[in-house]
């Protein structure tokens, strides 16, 4: 059985290039599912910042007028 993964007809070289496409690609799913994370919130925070101006500015529109 030990024979059969040190010989040199590259028994082992499927497995390792199979098991580095897997983790590859694991790696590239998790980095891009924090990027999108990041992205959203990112996104939030705009959001929030245009609303709290448009808002800030309402008020002070308000309280010249009066």
């Amino acid at each position: 059985m030990f024979r059969l993964r040190k010989n040199e007809k590259g028994a082992i070289f499927p497995l390792a290039i199979a098991l580095l496409f897997f983790v590859t690609t694991f790696v590239l799913t998790y980095c891009m599912s924090y990027e999108m994370q990041f992205r959203t919130y990112d996104a939030l925070e705009t959001v929030n910042v245009r609303a709290t101006v448009n808002l800030l500015g309402q008020i002070v529109s308000d309280s010249v007028e009066s």
